[in-house]
């Protein structure tokens, strides 16, 4: 979008001249940056972001050095224990094998295919964000009055990378086990690479943030207030919406780094590291005592048992959902709230991209008695997952079609949620709080279909000849502890925001997440 300035008024002589602006008028929704643009001397910031979330400064060096270890420690599990495991966690002999004595790309020492290979992958999926068609549609208004515009491509996006994946493996360019014979590498890539892209968020949106405060995303908790916070700061991020390439992409007014982080990149790769598990449990591919890998030359498809199948398609169809509903992401507590930091780079790019393969095709492709015969297993995980995926997706959907419905003007008053007129409180600060459907039963129901889908995943990684999924029984340690931790987040939020008019809520919604229970 080009800039919009108010043009020069003449004056007559002697009429003095008008004191320069000192801020910015309200923003509509199509205008960069404003009217007026603001002077980076005498801009006020307020210090309104979260302080002293996951333990503040010393919380924040220790979750981006502890998260990374545990993962490597449950990788080494999967392809040094076949899932089982490590005890005690700190045997220096065990943690010799896995960076040293393995084979290069299965080990977790850096390499430049596991590093660079990422890399490329990321820019491959920027540039099709970037250059494909698509719908652009607005996000939730900021702060500063303004609505970012996002392009809705992901759908083509997913399905590219597909193709773009066959190929290469096609014309042999690529092999279809990749992943099994770099995961290690890729791990210790993805520390890296995000570590880099959370150091220049906090020098440039931090330290550096005047350049941007002319940009449409800035608003007024922008930037590094004391650099004593330097590791909370480098955890939780700096900027809610940093971009970039603002004059370069006028139609979306630039390139979203934090969407992109979140919903592009990590989540295909996710899924490309699924069907590469499949592959290497298709050829039979497993580590020798020595530590040497070995794959058979011909597939056999009776390797691949029905948990497999079940956790590749339920992992591609997740996805699948996300970008077929993808502006309903647009109002999620990721985008409008959360700010950029290391915990959501590493978090989606690097936790994410490998720890979720890793946690349930990458167990299964560990085991060397193929996952065959756990039918029962495999029955109650896919009930289980079913169930889940409906409650994940109809209670989201009914809420941003609430959202949707009062952005666009709509008349609540006609307006009815399954049957019955809407129920909800409209607070001071001119947000609607959706007391009807699904939100009736529980201020955070949405969240039961995620907790439980991963339960079904679980239950359908083990059967009757194969030990206990603590691997895959990790992930659900791990979503289960997030999931809760930002549910208080989300609750101390709303009860900042919204104060009286929160409490009224309550009383309309009673449950935190469990109706009826608690």
């Amino acid at each position: 979008m080009a800039r919009a300035e108010t043009p020069p008024q003449k004056r007559t002589a002697g009429q003095a001249a008008e004191p320069k602006p000192k801020g910015r008028a309200p923003l509509s929704v199509d205008v960069y940056p404003g009217p007026v643009p603001l002077d980076p001397d005498t801009v006020v910031r307020r210090q309104t972001r979260p302080i002293g979330e996951f333990g503040g400064n010393l919380g924040g060096f220790f979750w981006s050095v502890f998260i990374p270890i545990c993962i490597w420690y449950f990788y080494g599990c999967v392809v040094l224990n076949e899932g089982g495991l490590q005890l005690p966690p700190w045997d220096a002999a065990w943690w010799q094998k896995l960076y040293h004595e393995l084979p290069e790309g299965i080990a977790i020492r850096p390499t430049w295919v596991g590093t660079m290979s990422y890399v490329a992958w990321v820019i491959f999926q920027a540039l099709m964000e970037i250059f494909l068609p698509g719908e652009v549609h607005d996000g939730v208004k900021l702060k500063n009055g303004n609505r970012l515009k996002y392009p809705m491509n992901g759908l083509l996006s997913y399905f590219l990378s597909h193709v773009a994946v066959v190929v290469l493996c096609y014309l042999g360019l690529v092999e279809a086990t990749f992943v099994w014979k770099n995961m290690g590498a890729l791990l210790t890539g993805g520390v890296i690479s995000t570590a880099v892209v959370s150091w220049w968020q906090y020098i440039d949106f931090g330290l550096l943030w005047k350049r941007h405060v002319n940009d449409p995303e800035f608003e007024e908790d922008w930037g590094v207030f004391t650099v004593k916070e330097i590791f909370s700061d480098f955890w939780l991020g700096v900027a809610r919406n940093p971009r970039c390439f603002h004059k370069w992409l006028p139609k979306t007014g630039g390139f979203d780094i934090k969407r992109f982080s979140n919903a592009r990149a990590g989540l295909t790769i996710w899924i490309i590291c699924n069907w590469s598990y499949m592959a290497a449990v298709y050829y039979g591919c497993f580590l020798k005592d020595s530590g040497e890998p070995v794959c058979q030359a011909t597939g056999d498809w009776s390797r691949i048992g029905p948990s497999a199948v079940f956790i590749s398609l339920a992992h591609w169809y997740y996805i699948f959902d996300y970008n077929w509903n993808e502006p309903a992401y647009l109002t999620t507590t990721d985008l409008r709230h959360d700010l950029y930091g290391f915990m959501l780079a590493y978090g989606c790019c690097g936790f994410l991209a490998w720890y979720y393969p890793i946690a349930f095709m990458g167990h299964i492709a560990g085991q060397k008695t193929p996952l065959t015969d756990n039918y029962l297993n495999f029955g109650i995980g896919l009930t289980l997952y079913i169930i889940g995926m409906y409650l994940f997706r109809v209670t989201n959907i009914e809420k941003h079609r609430f959202r949707t419905y009062i952005a666009d003007g709509g008349d609540l008053s006609t307006y009815k949620v399954w049957g019955k007129p809407v129920q909800y409180v409209k607070t001071e600060e001119g947000s609607y709080l959706l007391a009807s459907g699904y939100w009736a039963l529980a201020r955070h129901f949405n969240y039961i279909g995620d907790m439980v889908m991963c339960v079904g995943w679980t239950v359908a990684c083990t059967g009757p000849k194969h030990g206990f999924p603590w691997i895959p029984l990790s992930y659900v340690a791990y979503f289960w502890i997030m999931d809760i931790h930002r549910l208080w987040r989300d609750e101390e939020r709303c009860a900042r925001k919204y104060k009286k008019d929160w409490e009224t809520y309550k009383e309309k919604v009673p449950y935190f997440i469990l109706p009826g229970i608690f």
